[in-house]
């Protein structure tokens, strides 16, 4: 008798696993069935938040969902970025970040609550953010190369300003000074805003912002483009070198990309990565994060990972090797 009712048990067990297993596979495949919020690491008028918004508008319509914008702003990027890999892994709630940042964190080993690669699972990046590298007309100089020649000829004597202490522009600056062997003063402000201020007016020497940011100070010749802080050119710009093309490994790695929790079914992530590819791939919307400055890289998560491993390595080298401290 006991013996039945064990057995009777254990397949009553059996029966309520696979019901349970049937019924997460059969919500992972009807996602999303409810809002979706996507969680956007920086402030309204942000580069961040501008691309955010158009993203999370299009995914509406791609997914038949409402996606709902919820700006977490503050430490880089890292309060949204630590809230969203503790949020219920159901792919109802997203971050829409500059995975600079990301990288900081990982290569820095930073306590911050959360680590990027563990922590997150990418669902797929929008594109590269195109900085440019620019100096006040005063300086007069005009290419890359008249730059770094006034930075040799004037040693400690350049200030170069960035939005903050252990940010991917000044890690940037960095590595202009590690590797092309320059002594430049850096200048931390706290943010983009207050460093384009003193720019304007002419207290630091140089300064690196998005296209976005930068587009009406080049316009107007209140500051002079001499160089785009990516690896590449920027189509926008393609008469503008890469810093690395005359300080070789001198790059900035940053842009745009969407990411979940890490426990997040791979079903999820697959449909939102499709979604993804598929409005970043429509003619409107390229031409558009085109001339916004992030020239689109649509691919799937493992593309994105392949990017960030050696990203994350490369830095972390760059820390060590030159007495860097992150905090």
């Amino acid at each position: 008798m006991r013996q039945k009712l064990l057995a009777a048990l254990l397949v009553l067990g059996g029966l309520c696993g696979f019901t349970v297993t049937a019924s997460a596979q059969s919500t992972d495949a009807n996602w999303p069935m409810r809002p979706i919020t996507m969680v956007v690491a920086y402030p309204p008028g942000a580069i961040t938040d501008t691309v955010g918004r158009r993203v999370a508008e299009r995914l509406s319509q791609a997914l038949n969902v409402q996606v709902v914008v919820e700006n977490r702003a503050g430490a880089g990027g890292n309060v949204a970025a630590a809230f969203v890999s503790r949020a219920a892994p159901d792919g109802y709630t997203l971050l829409f970040t500059s995975y600079g940042n990301l990288i900081i964190a990982a290569a820095a080993d930073l306590n911050v609550g959360f680590h990027p690669w563990r922590d997150l699972a990418p669902v797929g990046m929008i594109g590269p953010m195109t900085v440019v590298l620019m100096v006040r007309p005063g300086l007069q100089v005009n290419t890359l190369q008249d730059f770094v020649r006034h930075i040799a000829a004037n040693p400690g004597r350049v200030n170069f300003a960035s939005v903050g202490v252990g940010s991917s522009y000044h890690l940037l600056i960095e590595q202009m000074m590690v590797y092309g062997k320059l002594n430049m003063t850096h200048v931390p402000y706290r943010g983009g805003a207050a460093a384009m201020t003193d720019f304007l007016a002419g207290r630091v020497d140089a300064t690196l912002a998005t296209l976005l940011f930068a587009r009406p100070y080049l316009q107007d010749n209140r500051g002079i483009g001499v160089a785009v802080g990516n690896a590449e050119r920027s189509p926008v710009l393609p008469n503008v070198p890469a810093v690395q093309e005359v300080i070789p490994g001198a790059k900035l790695t940053d842009g745009l990309a969407v990411l979940a929790p890490a426990a997040t079914p791979p079903a999820i992530i697959a449909r939102a990565n499709r979604a993804l590819q598929d409005l970043i791939n429509q003619p409107a919307m390229r031409e558009w994060l085109t001339n916004e400055g992030v020239p689109p890289r649509p691919g799937p998560p493992e593309a994105f990972m392949a990017e960030m491993t050696p990203a994350t390595e490369e830095l972390r080298k760059l820390l060590r090797d030159a007495s860097i401290k992150v905090e």
